[in-house]
């Protein structure tokens, strides 16, 4: 997204139906494309518009260059995140006497 500020700020007329056309320097800001949706924020008396991503743009956004994870690796991860969450950052799972405690896709092992 274009951070930098336009020398002239973007307006648009409200009709009689309460409808608008975003401009295009805000569409091309948000990156939004026809048929996307935005959702609005209100806060005292302003409003912030953000896109709403359909999940099928959100694909490949997230980078792991590790090796593949199982999903009991996922689910364990999960669930050891909520109990750090819960418990704090000290928190370590217990691990049965003799076995090794397997990483995690978060990175942490013991």
């Amino acid at each position: 997204m274009n951070a930098q500020l336009p020398t002239r700020l973007p307006e648009s007329t409200i009709t009689s139906r309460g409808q608008t056309t975003l401009p295009k320097q805000v569409r091309d800001a948000l990156e939004l494309e026809p048929g996307d949706k935005v959702r609005y924020f209100i806060f005292d008396g302003e409003v912030r518009i953000a896109p709403v991503r359909p999940i099928e743009r959100l694909f490949g956004i997230l980078k792991y260059d590790g090796p593949p994870v199982s999903l009991e690796d996922i689910d364990r991860g999960i669930a050891e995140g909520a109990c750090r969450s819960a418990l704090g950052d000290d928190w370590e799972p217990e691990v049965p006497e003799g076995q090794d405690r397997p990483a995690t896709a978060g990175g942490r092992s013991g």
